[in-house]
């Protein structure tokens, strides 16, 4: 299969230290390259697709060295405009037992922060597109940057081109209070989200019914999500729970809600427990097995959700941001591991 996926958002110079050293007792950075939507692209791309990567980068080496990862992964970069002078950059720093990661934005004034919709043919970029890809961490990158992916979610409504925003917000980046307004704006133009109970109910603000008395994480989505749903007229939402029992062991389950004629169909998988060699990009992998078991066949969410969460348990196997295993790969996995069971 060769659909044309088109994801928009930044790419930046990862540094990450090495031997679990932290931040400030390190000499040297191991470098690599990354960043939500351009993880979702190559994932992707290994997967067969066509992915395409809207962006901006500098005209310089640290940009040249971005658009070779993109294309040694089979990333398209047709639509990577070039100007200003700086790349965003990000400092990890890798946990290890009870010590988490710890992750430092340094991207206040990089290239993307400087984009413009004349930048783009609109029509060459969406006429013939499949699926389009948007994050959170990316409207959080400024008001150039949300009237960019604005645009680009109206022509992909335009072209019936499916969208899938993943909600990924990030406190580093900006306060609840910022972010809420552009969150509700974006969902008049998604069909598939990936969210959390958190994102309905305190980014939304989409309540609990006055009457409920569920305690459960899984209850409380199941009061709200179809009212979330139900408002956006969105077509599926999925996500992820994770168990964190150390840094380097976690284990995670996944989930699909569908509201249709007030319907509510949803499953949540049985959890997998895993080891964690690298945790950056989980959440990129997890979307990017959903949009590919959508792809396949739009009407099963319930395979969608499983070889997402499949995805995402193998990325954390891998060091870098970015999913880079085939579907033979990833179904070999599942096959093993028996997850194609489901639970209530």
């Amino acid at each position: 299969m060769m659909e044309k996926i088109l994801t928009f958002g930044e790419i930046m110079l990862r540094l990450s230290t090495p031997d679990y050293s932290t931040i400030n007792q390190t000499h040297s950075f191991m470098v690599n390259y990354g960043g939500g939507e351009a993880n979702v692209a190559v994932a992707l791309s290994h997967m067969g697709h066509q992915a395409y990567f809207i962006s901006k980068l500098p005209p310089n080496q640290l940009g040249d060295g971005a658009i070779t990862h993109l294309l040694s992964h089979g990333v398209n970069t047709k639509y990577v405009v070039r100007g200003s002078s700086t790349i965003g950059i990000y400092f990890l720093e890798t946990g290890f037992g009870g010590r988490p990661s710890k992750v430092i934005y340094n991207r206040k004034h990089s290239a993307i922060t400087r984009i413009q919709e004349d930048e783009f043919n609109w029509e060459e970029i969406f006429s013939d597109a499949t699926w389009f890809h948007l994050s959170g961490i990316t409207l959080a990158l400024g008001e150039r940057v949300r009237k960019v992916a604005l645009r680009a979610c109206k022509e992909a409504k335009k072209y019936g081109v499916h969208v899938s925003f993943d909600f990924n917000y990030r406190s580093k980046l900006w306060t609840v209070e910022e972010a809420r307004p552009v969150f509700k704006q974006f969902m008049n133009y998604v069909d598939i989200v990936f969210a959390s109970f958190y994102d309905a109910n305190t980014i939304l603000e989409i309540p609990l019914d006055d009457d409920f008395t569920g305690t459960t994480l899984s209850e409380k989505r199941r009061n709200v999500f179809p009212k979330m749903i139900k408002k956006y007229k969105l077509k599926y939402i999925f996500g992820t729970d994770r168990v964190v029992y150390s840094a380097t062991e976690n284990s995670l389950a996944g989930y699909y809600f569908k509201l249709e004629n007030d319907n509510l169909s949803w499953e949540l998988t049985e959890p997998i427990r895993f080891n964690i060699y690298d945790r950056i990009g989980g959440g990129d992998a997890f979307a990017s097995g959903v949009i590919h078991g959508l792809l396949k066949n739009f009407n099963d969410p319930a395979y969608a959700v499983r070889y997402g969460l499949n995805a995402s348990v193998l990325k954390h196997t891998i060091y870098g941001d970015a999913l880079v295993l085939s579907c033979e790969d990833i179904e070999t996995f599942m096959a093993a591991n028996g997850s194609a069971e489901v639970v209530r």
